[in-house]
């Protein structure tokens, strides 16, 4: 193989990783794990180009599951078809259930319109109850400024009547002292 067929080849680290999965038992060295991914490569062209043929002879032109299984036939690989299409099946079942995950997300069968009228009553709860706090925040800034402003009077208050109570008790102290 050349350099640029280092472009269209299997991963080494994806073969790596498939290897030590399905073998986790078997140690390989670097050169038969470069081996067999090579193999792999020339396996997957060889395989490609012979479904290209058969698709080619069935004067078609997209190849199909069913060209590329009669390529391993051809090839001499029948005995593998039907895992290959055992692993096709399952692959269909996976790509089906991401196709309805999807589909759910992208439309979970509320129309538009409703999804938008929830969203704009829910943003409409949400100020309402903002504002609820917003209000009792305000309440209580006001209850804690009228509590101080209270507290203030008094001690203002005290302030103006100790002198005027000092006073009088010197003044009856001097009005007792006169009676004398």
């Amino acid at each position: 193989m050349s350099d640029n067929d280092d472009d269209l080849c299997v991963p080494k680290s994806a073969m790596y990783k498939l290897i030590k999965e399905l073998l986790p038992q078997v140690r390989l060295s670097g050169d038969a794990k470069d081996l067999i991914v090579t193999s792999c490569n020339e396996f997957i062209h060889l395989l490609a180009t012979e479904s290209n043929l058969v698709c080619e002879n069935q004067s078609k032109r997209l190849i199909l599951p069913d060209h590329v299984l009669l390529a391993l036939d051809n090839l001499g690989f029948g005995e593998y078809k039907n895992d290959c299409v055992e692993v096709m099946k399952q692959m269909q079942e996976e790509v089906d259930k991401r196709r309805r995950i999807k589909n759910k997300l992208d439309k979970p069968g509320i129309p538009q319109e409703e999804l938008l009228r929830q969203q704009n009553l829910l943003f409409a709860e949400a100020r309402k109850q903002q504002q609820i706090m917003d209000n009792k925040e305000e309440w209580q800034r006001m209850q804690q400024e009228a509590q101080q402003a209270l507290q203030r009077q008094a001690s203002l208050n005290q302030e103006l009547i100790n002198p005027v109570l000092k006073s009088s008790v010197t003044t009856q102290q001097e009005d007792d002292d006169n009676y004398d």
